[in-house]
């Protein structure tokens, strides 16, 4: 596989993939297969592989059918996608997408080694990943000590740099990443004073972090929020405060990690007619991954945040099929799509319209990317509904519904007779009882 030439840079392109993480690469190697499309993948780090290469959990299993660490997946991927012709052009940041008039090609500038430069491409791949919500974004008041770090700022320097940020750590947050963040400070032999979670539940498996909690000998704070982060140079403790008596009791620790709140990073969709989801503050898609503007889909965390890397690559893999598809069809095809809405506690819904014809029965659907919800915090007792109007379409009871996660929506078992196309289908939760 040969890097872009300079003299190559204005030749079109059937595909241009931006983003080389798992859904990014498994859509060039999707594409790959129609060996006579022109891919090309941007890349704005020096290597492909995206948030694996820098964790040691385990990667793979839904997309690759077996088990790898994150650093071993991340090579996987780059061995596969550097066996095939798709161009790879890293170290190149992606400034701007100029969308194109109708059947015409859309134009993506970009900036690399090689300074400004504009490509063409008739269908574009917006596999951009996303970001943590940082110290300033969250308003967490106090000093600005060192030794407060996101969960990729910690994974960065533990699993790429070989660094010891400090020695005992308190952890905010208790989503799954929370338990990955913890399982990366053992691994570079740092203590744990404790882990604070503001919601009376824990948005994760509670009997993994009591287990985890018990092996790792540090205390569980539920229903108990940060206040401010304690010291001048280096951090010297935390003061929190417990919720339900407002009393405040310090910490001590030297180091701080603020998981969860992950966001989509969206920026292109800034200066592109691409209609946002107000709610994931990612891009509007439908069930075939594609925005509101022809020809340029989107696909893994791109779409909503933080999910699960493999379910990542399979939208990756689907966005890539459904370009194939849509080549093939002439772009004639036309579906009936209808919008899908969320009413809180549900934080969103992905994809944001449904069309009928296109749903396949799964048995196992959390092997498969398709309809999912996310909810504010986690539930217990409660019963996820789907409405359309006034009628009842769906329902279903769940003991406990983890807040901050992937939650599969079986739209296949939604009675389509009473959908009312012009209403829509709008998704809320009854009878939910706050644990």
């Amino acid at each position: 596989m040969s890097a872009i030439r300079p003299d190559e840079t204005r030749m079109p392109f059937d595909v241009a993939v931006v983003g080389g993480g798992p859904a990014g690469i498994t859509a060039c190697l999707e594409l790959s297969r129609a060996s006579q499309l022109r891919v090309v993948l941007f890349e704005r780090e020096s290597e492909i592989g995206g948030v694996p290469r820098s964790s040691h959990i385990l990667f793979g299993m839904r997309d690759c059918k077996r088990m790898y660490t994150g650093s071993a997946y991340a090579r996987k991927l780059d061995h596969l996608v550097r066996k095939t012709a798709v161009k790879v052009q890293t170290q190149t940041t992606v400034l701007r997408i100029n969308v194109g008039g109708p059947g015409g090609p859309h134009e993506i500038v970009v900036v690399s080694p090689h300074g400004l430069e504009s490509y063409e491409s008739h269908f574009i791949i917006l596999a951009t990943g996303c970001f943590e919500a940082s110290r300033q974004a969250r308003l967490i008041s106090g000093t600005r000590p060192s030794g407060v770090l996101t969960v990729g700022a910690l994974q960065r320097a533990v699993n790429l740099q070989h660094r010891k940020p400090g020695k005992r750590a308190f952890v905010i947050g208790s989503e799954h990443i929370a338990l990955s963040s913890v399982l990366t400070l053992r691994r570079a032999g740092m203590s744990i004073a404790g882990m604070a979670e503001e919601n009376s539940q824990l948005q994760t498996y509670p009997l993994a972090v009591k287990a985890m909690g018990f092996f790792y000998r540090f205390p569980v704070y539920k229903g108990t929020e940060l206040r401010s982060i304690l010291g001048n140079e280096r951090i010297e403790g935390v003061e929190l405060m417990r919720k339900d008596n407002q009393k405040l009791f310090r910490v001590e620790c030297d180091t701080v990690v603020i998981t969860g709140k992950f966001r989509p990073d969206s920026q292109l969709l800034d200066n592109a007619p691409i209609e946002r989801d107000p709610l994931t503050l990612g891009p509007l898609v439908d069930m075939n991954l594609m925005t509101t503007v022809p020809n340029i889909f989107a696909a893994g965390n791109a779409l909503r945040g933080a999910d699960m890397h493999d379910l990542c690559a399979l939208e990756g893999r689907l966005a890539a099929q459904s370009i194939v598809k849509r080549m093939q069809s002439g772009d004639h095809e036309i579906n009936v799509a209808i919008p899908i809405r969320v009413e809180s506690p549900i934080r969103y819904v992905v994809p944001q319209t449904i069309t009928p014809s296109l749903i396949k029965p799964r048995r196992f659907r959390w092997r498969y990317p398709g309809y999912a919800v996310q909810l504010e915090q986690t539930l217990t007792s409660s019963v996820l509904e789907a409405w359309s109007g006034d009628k009842s379409i769906w329902k279903g009871s769940c003991r406990r519904l983890i807040g901050n996660s992937r939650i599969a929506l079986p739209v296949d078992k939604f009675d389509w007779d009473h959908v009312d196309t012009n209403k829509g289908i709008t998704l809320r939760v009854q009878s939910a009882r706050k644990s």
